[in-house]
């Protein structure tokens, strides 16, 4: 076998693993936001950074791969795709490459659907708070502390936050 393709099946292997991964994350996310455990949440957040982190390696890794096999063969770089590329290759490489990308296609489209379930849920989180901050302190909402972003701002709420009569 080709050391590119011995290195591009363990590149998509170890991005499948990481994609995984990112998935359970996104799971345990879920549970979280719905649960309210802040602090899980919190470890949650930093642990997917690094997730990302290491899929991003990886994918500059299989695009280097790709570059060097594009250059020692002379073949232009915009003309190859991942089908090309395993047209070249015997039966063996091309199941375990093809396998991978389809395992890799599901994981990343039910982490997609996960992450956009997330977001929702803040989403509608963020818009309750701001409800309740309306109801609460009125002239103090023309500065919100937290922004549809998730991020909060610094401006401090006038008196009438504590002194509003309930």
């Amino acid at each position: 076998m080709n050391i590119w393709f011995d290195e591009l099946i363990e590149t998509f292997d170890r991005l499948l693993a990481t994609y995984r991964e990112l998935l359970e994350t996104a799971k345990i996310k879920y549970h979280c936001l719905v649960s309210g455990h802040i602090a899980e949440l919190e470890m949650l957040i930093y642990r997917e950074k690094n997730q990302v982190e290491i899929a991003q390696l990886l994918e500059e890794k299989r695009q280097n791969i790709v570059n060097h096999y594009c250059q020692f063969y002379d073949i232009q770089e915009k003309n190859i795709t991942v089908t090309s590329l395993i047209s070249k290759i015997d039966n063996i490489c091309r199941e375990k490459i093809c396998s991978c990308l389809d395992n890799l296609k599901h994981v990343i489209k039910e982490l997609q659907e996960i992450n956009q379930t997330n977001m929702t849920l803040i989403h509608y989180s963020l818009e309750i708070t701001e409800d309740v901050m309306k109801i609460f302190c009125p002239s103090a909402y023309q500065y919100p502390v937290y922004q549809h972003t998730g991020k909060k701002q610094d401006n401090k709420f006038p008196k009438i936050f504590i002194d509003t009569e309930m």
